[in-house]
């Protein structure tokens, strides 16, 4: 999850600067950059969260059908 953050622009990576080991962030431009794997990694973690979307609404139908058919059933034994 903390790739797809990073690739949409909220949390930007750091980088380490230096001899000291603290970490620095760097510009934007590693957003704006051309470089193609930085867009396949970008694309990729969007797919990603594309799938992991369509399973939660998935699971969200199942369960709401469960519910739905286990309530029909009481109802209709009375």
């Amino acid at each position: 999850m903390r790739d797809l953050q990073e690739f949409r622009g909220s949390v930007p990576p750091s980088h380490s600067h230096g001899g000291d080991g603290a970490g620095t962030v760097s510009s934007s431009s590693w957003w704006t950059s051309g470089d193609p794997e930085a867009k396949r990694r970008r694309r990729v973690a969007v797919y990603k969260a594309y799938a992991v979307e369509a399973r939660v609404k998935a699971s969200l139908r199942k369960g709401l059908r469960w519910i739905k058919d286990r309530c029909t059933g009481l109802v209709r034994r009375y």
